[in-house]
């Protein structure tokens, strides 16, 4: 008994699939979080578009020929046009309009040509194909080309991508290579059955991919949200104190000294009570850029609670960690902070302890550099106490 396969069917039961994963998708991307709809909804629109074409084009001989080439190609290639929008959407880059313009009326172009003016369907296929794997090709790019995607997640929606990309390629090659193989659209040849295959079934795996690219994305961002304070975007206290941990378990391993300073912002209340709370936590946003500005790559900034922060220095001595916290003293006393159209002089008291023999916690080190910062405060404020125990009685001169 010999197998066969009707193509046209094929595409029908493929354009169901899809349309179906649209619809459902339309109905998830309302409850998706706020960030992720932009991206959610092009990808909404590239279901929807690409079944129109796989109707459209299943129509051959029904319908008008402009409709079931031209009409039929620029839905096709309008979908994965909006695959590529979604993609650059979700990892939040800019969507090279202009690039995928050209493609799509690249793609409306030679479906007109080779479909109305000058009918040829081998040329057509071949040139199509090639529009096609372009785009399938920056859908799979942009998936591995993320600046925040790792791990194995990426492989289900990229590697559909990337075979999608192989297989255009591929047909566009095998009709340059023979013409003849193909003297209709639905003969049921190898390369044609590849190609409307992975047509089908690309929005499924592409799908699931993406949907597993949010879920990954979500769950990285609650794990990020659990360690970092939500106003100044940096290490919470509970993240700060397992750094701090893990630094000091470093150092005594590599032998390495270990400084902390403790930082906190002179008379905050007076800002909260004068100018108001907005402008007590805008203050704390622009303190953190300018501690920011002051510190290494390696250096580790947490809020420890209000306007107290602290900073892990890994291979940092006593006498590097006094003159990084001068420096970032100075960076206050000297300039003024802008705070919602007013100018306000804010000054530090800063204390600093490096780890000691005697130190086996964390909080020990820690109590040291705080018990050092309120030094710094009885002695008049805007100033830099060092630990006793760290070799360092006060700040140098």
């Amino acid at each position: 008994m010999e197998w066969s396969f009707d193509i046209r069917s094929g595409l029908l039961v493929g354009a169901f699939l899809t349309l179906l994963i649209g619809v459902v998708l339309a109905f998830v991307a309302r409850a998706m979080p706020l960030p992720f709809r932009p991206a959610m909804n092009w990808w909404v629109a590239a279901t929807l578009l690409q079944p129109a074409g796989f109707v459209l084009l299943s129509q051959r001989d029904q319908l008008p020929a402009w409709v079931t080439i031209v009409v039929a190609n620029t839905c096709i290639a309008g979908a994965f046009a909006a695959y590529a929008i979604a993609l650059r959407r979700f990892h939040r880059l800019k969507v090279p309009w202009g690039l995928l313009a050209g493609l799509l009326g690249l793609a409306v172009a030679v479906s007109a040509w080779f479909g109305l003016v000058q009918p040829d369907l081998t040329r057509r296929l071949i040139a199509i194909s090639v529009v096609l794997a372009v785009m399938l090709g920056y859908c799979a790019w942009s998936i591995y080309r993320g600046p925040d995607v790792r791990g194995l997640v990426r492989h289900v929606a990229g590697g559909a991508f990337l075979v999608a990309t192989v297989i255009m390629a591929y047909r566009a090659l095998a009709l340059t290579w023979d013409p003849g193989q193909v003297i209709a659209v639905f003969q049921l040849t190898p390369v044609q059955l590849m190609t409307y295959a992975i047509g089908s079934v690309l929005p499924v795996v592409a799908t699931v991919g993406f949907l597993l690219l949010c879920t990954d994305r979500s769950q990285h961002e609650l794990e990020r949200a659990a360690r970092m304070d939500y106003l100044t975007d940096v290490y919470n206290r509970r993240a700060i104190e397992e750094l701090g941990t893990r630094a000091i378990a470093g150092a005594r391993r590599h032998g390495m000294p270990l400084a902390l300073q403790v930082v906190d912002i002179d008379d905050f209340k007076h800002i909260n009570d004068e100018l108001g709370h907005a402008a007590g936590d805008l203050a704390l946003v622009r303190a953190v850029e300018r501690i920011r500005a002051c510190l290494r790559a390696e250096d580790l900034l947490g809020r420890l609670g209000g306007e107290e922060f602290i900073v892990l220095m890994p291979n940092t001595d006593g006498a590097a960690a006094v003159a990084a916290a001068e420096r970032i003293r100075e960076a206050f006393s000297e300039r003024p902070l802008h705070l919602n159209g007013q100018t306000r002089r804010v000054t530090l008291s800063i204390g600093v302890a490096v780890l000691a023999p005697a130190d086996r916690l964390f909080s020990q080190l820690l109590q040291r550099g705080d018990r050092a910062m309120y030094a710094a405060k009885h002695a008049g404020r805007d100033l830099v106490m060092a630990d006793a125990m760290s070799g360092w009685d006060n700040a140098p001169d």
